[in-house]
């Protein structure tokens, strides 16, 4: 009579455990997914239950353990990077339902229910296109030639705004500054020691 009761308890939890799923949405490994059937260690090392290729990630990193009202219980088992859960980090046992976000290293983990997982197979997301590179080098103004355009129609409104663009004219200024810069240092020292 007393097995009863605790059989029917044992077999709430294991579906309610077999109820969860860990998928990796982004990072190394994204797609991969883990039914949660019971306590699940975390880690780099190969003898944990759901291995991460992360370098970021601790051998033994966290322990993830479900509980019966369809969530889950993580614990940092004193990673070096720290385990986080929607962004916090944790600082002891925390619980995490489905659609709570796990961060372990660079990897970022997702806790799905299976109804989740039955609407939406995948949650991995995806991988942004790398930097594009330009088609061609970009065309450079030959200064002659805005010397030509400038000089043919220097009167008109277009051309004086093209003017104080031009390259010519900042290099001028350029190089005229330190010589300016030099004169107020010499007249800056001129009157200190005529003052003196």
């Amino acid at each position: 009579m007393c097995a009863e009761p605790v059989n029917l308890a044992r077999a709430m939890l294991t579906r309610a455990m077999a109820e969860l799923v860990l998928e990796i949405v982004e990072g190394p490994g994204a797609g991969r997914q883990l039914a949660l059937d019971s306590a699940v260690v975390i880690g780099r090392a190969q003898d944990v239950d759901f291995v991460l290729e992360d370098d970021q990630v601790s051998r033994h990193h966290a322990r993830v353990t479900p509980s019966v009202d369809d969530s889950a219980v993580i614990e940092d088992l004193g990673s070096a990077n720290g385990t986080f859960v929607n962004h916090n980090e944790l600082h002891g046992p925390t619980r995490v339902d489905p659609s709570d976000e796990l961060l372990l290293g660079v990897t970022v983990m997702e806790l799905r229910s299976s109804s989740q997982v039955s609407e939406r197979p995948t949650v991995k997301r995806p991988v942004p296109p790398a930097l594009a590179q330009a088609p061609r080098p970009p065309d450079y103004v030959d200064p002659e030639a805005v010397d030509a355009v400038v000089g043919e129609s220097h009167g008109s409104g277009a051309a004086r705004e093209l003017e104080k663009y031009r390259d010519v004219r900042v290099r001028r200024r350029a190089q005229l500054a330190p010589l300016a810069l030099l004169m107020l240092i010499a007249l800056a020292l001129i009157i200190y020691f005529a003052v003196r």
